[in-house]
């Protein structure tokens, strides 16, 4: 089964690559100065998707341990199994949490 990518590859790389520039203190201003300007801006929060629910083999976390992941990018199937690859780590899916919905 072909995976679900919630985010764009290219863009990913491109991300990384920025980073990666920044943290060998290769980005100037000079390099900046033709990008977009925001004024009046504040920090602000918005909505990413995740998954939540409760934890087993967790290295940070006690087995049974409800959790809430960092941003998911990708979810696939294979081998009848379902898993999700998260900002930060891979998950293996177990039973999904059954929604009632009116």
């Amino acid at each position: 089964m072909r995976p679900h990518l919630t985010k764009d590859i290219a863009g990913l790389k491109r991300l990384v690559a920025d980073l990666e520039r920044l943290s060998a203190g290769s980005v100037t201003a000079p390099d900046l100065m033709a990008v977009p300007v925001l004024s009046d801006w504040l920090h602000g929060v918005r909505i990413v998707s995740c998954l939540e629910g409760i934890v087993e083999g967790h290295p940070l976390h006690a087995d049974g341990h409800h959790v809430r992941t960092s941003e998911l990018i990708a979810v696939f199937k294979d081998d009848g199994e379902h898993f999700a690859r998260t900002l930060d780590s891979w998950y293996r899916l177990g039973w999904a949490r059954e929604v009632n919905v009116r």
